[in-house]
């Protein structure tokens, strides 16, 4: 049986590699928490395919056998057979939810061509974050945290305490009085995140971190910090831990920005 196309050469490479390495890149994906969002990353592709239009698509199957992230399908056009047809994109905003070895498959016009293996892997998070950053923390009692569509921002004042490049934060899962309610939380790929100066009404640094909801231990030693930062707590703090257990998400975020 005929086949569509030769695929000659593909990449999967993390984008800050593939723009210090080009093609000689080595394959790998960075996660900022499992699961969690994709550093940007590139897929190379040399073709070998007549001329004319196809649809292309890449399939990114973990090491359990799910599909779990689809880029394209997109028409392309081809070169012809007698040359190399070179398509090279960005991806931002893929979400992975496993580590391991995943195999991507080169799909054109429903049939798939070509295969590689390539690894996935959590990027350790930094334990001090940029001096910008820490200050913007450490020096602030009140953070705003949201979600960005576009150019559509939903964000909300809301407490934290921070410690060794984690922010922790609780939300109330449904709207009301006793807690803030933070858009985003437990659902969005990513939140943006917007320090401020103490007692002034300008931004000092904005980022998107990814979220992780805690549970079971982790939880509890996440309450523990959260309740001994709570100011305006009213009574001990085993009664606001108590509250939480029911009504709000406790979520980890980890800044996407430079150490």
């Amino acid at each position: 049986m005929e086949t569509v196309g030769e695929l000659v050469a593909a990449a999967v490479v993390d984008a800050r590699v593939w723009e210090a390495y080009g093609r000689e890149s080595a394959d790998g994906v960075y996660l900022v928490g499992q699961p969690g969002p994709a550093m940007s990353f590139v897929i190379y592709r040399a073709w070998k395919v007549p001329t004319g239009f196809v649809n292309e698509e890449v399939r990114f199957y973990s090491p359990s056998g799910r599909l779990v992230y689809r880029w394209g399908p997109e028409i392309r056009r081809m070169v012809g057979s007698m040359d190399l047809t070179t398509e090279i994109d960005r991806v931002d905003g893929a979400v992975f939810d496993e580590t391991g070895t995943y195999v991507v498959s080169f799909v054109m016009d429903g049939e798939i061509v070509g295969e590689i293996e390539i690894p996935v892997a959590v990027q350790v998070a930094p334990q001090k974050l940029g001096k910008d950053t820490e200050d913007g923390l450490k020096k602030s009692d009140v953070i705003w945290v949201g979600t960005q569509t576009g150019e559509r921002r939903r964000t909300v004042p809301a407490w934290f305490t921070y410690k060794n490049g984690k922010i922790l934060l609780v939300s109330q899962k449904e709207s009301g009085p006793e807690e803030q309610t933070v858009p985003g939380v437990p659902d969005a790929q990513e939140l943006l995140v917007i320090t401020r100066r103490k007692l002034r009404d300008t931004s000092l640094q904005e980022f998107v971190a990814s979220q992780r909801v805690l549970e079971g231990a982790e939880w509890e030693a996440a309450a523990a910090a959260l309740a001994d930062r709570r100011r305006s707590r009213n009574g001990p703090p085993g009664d606001a831990i108590t509250r939480w257990r029911t009504s709000c998400h406790i979520v980890e975020l980890t800044p996407s920005v430079p150490g």
